[in-house]
């Protein structure tokens, strides 16, 4: 059940309480809770209670407040009811008239509170603060239209002089900074390794060989054991920890086949004399250093 006071506090000049002599009015809470709709708030608070049924909850502008607490800050349930109970400021914004020593609450209320706002009520809020903000931040009209001068053909706006400002130098007028995370950015960047290399630079070799040997005519294709190779290349990467001596023996085999397969790649471009080369870019810059294009 929801209780049918004004969440709005009343300041009149001379009948300050205590709690509010030493405040400071500039403070960012005091400030906050001077912008922030607490009836539009608590209207949409109060639609999820029952208006005569159960026992008395808490105040809507106490529920409201340390959720708007929790979130600003980024706090814990817990961490949330200690900084209402020790901060005087966080305790002037959700309502308090003095200074209370316990806390506000169960931080275990939080999970009940969640769970009776849903997203309409969290919809409302968020409609109800956004447009509190643009009134507040409406400029204010000028005293003479005469003084308005709207820019007319050129984008820039003409000073005293005629002379048009320069763009570098128009006033700035939007506002805040975008601010990149480089680190949060998909990559699909794999880290390399002496085997995974020349496995890769192998495979390479053999679709280089696999694209000469129709150019060749009737000969007979080399061979380049790319079954033997893959077998040797897996049969080391499968182990969880291989050791020194396996995978020097590992890197001892690609290097074999790697050599074998750039040597049949030489004899194969010199019957092939004079003529361009038939590789795609990628291919062209894998061949040995020397060779003639």
């Amino acid at each position: 059940m929801h209780s049918l006071c004004s969440p709005n506090q009343l300041m009149f000049d001379g009948f300050e309480t205590e709690f509010e002599k030493w405040l400071e009015p500039d403070n960012r809470w005091v400030l906050l809770s001077q912008i922030i709709p607490w009836e539009d708030l608590s209207a949409a608070y109060n639609m999820s209670l029952s208006a005569d049924t159960g026992r008395p909850g808490k105040d809507a502008r106490l529920v409201i407040g340390a959720v708007i607490i929790k979130h600003k800050l980024c706090l814990s349930d817990q961490e949330s009811i200690a900084q209402i109970r020790e901060n005087p400021y966080l305790q002037y914004f959700v309502g308090f008239k003095a200074f209370h020593k316990e806390q506000a609450f169960a931080p275990s209320l939080f999970v009940d509170i969640r769970r009776r706002m849903g997203p309409e009520v969290f919809a409302r809020f968020e409609d109800s603060i956004i447009a509190r903000i643009a009134e507040r931040q409406q400029p204010e009209a000028p005293a003479d239209d005469d003084q308005m001068s709207p820019p007319e053909g050129d984008d820039a706006a003409p000073r005293d002089d005629g002379v048009p400002t320069p763009p570098d130098q128009q006033p700035v007028t939007h506002r805040g900074k975008l601010i990149v995370d480089a680190t949060v950015v998909e990559q699909a960047i794999r880290y390399p390794t002496d085997l995974g290399l020349l496995n890769e630079a192998r495979e390479i070799s053999e679709a280089i060989i696999d694209t000469l040997h129709p150019l060749m005519g009737t000969q007979e294709k080399v061979r380049t054991y790319r079954h033997n190779a893959r077998r040797d290349y897996l049969a080391l990467v499968k182990q969880r920890r291989p050791g020194t001596k396996k995978l020097r023996k590992a890197i001892g085999q690609q290097l074999h086949y790697l050599k074998r397969n750039l040597g049949h790649i030489e004899a194969m471009l010199d019957m092939l004399p004079g003529l361009e080369i038939p590789l795609v870019e990628t291919f062209r810059a894998c061949l040995p250093l020397g060779t003639e294009t």
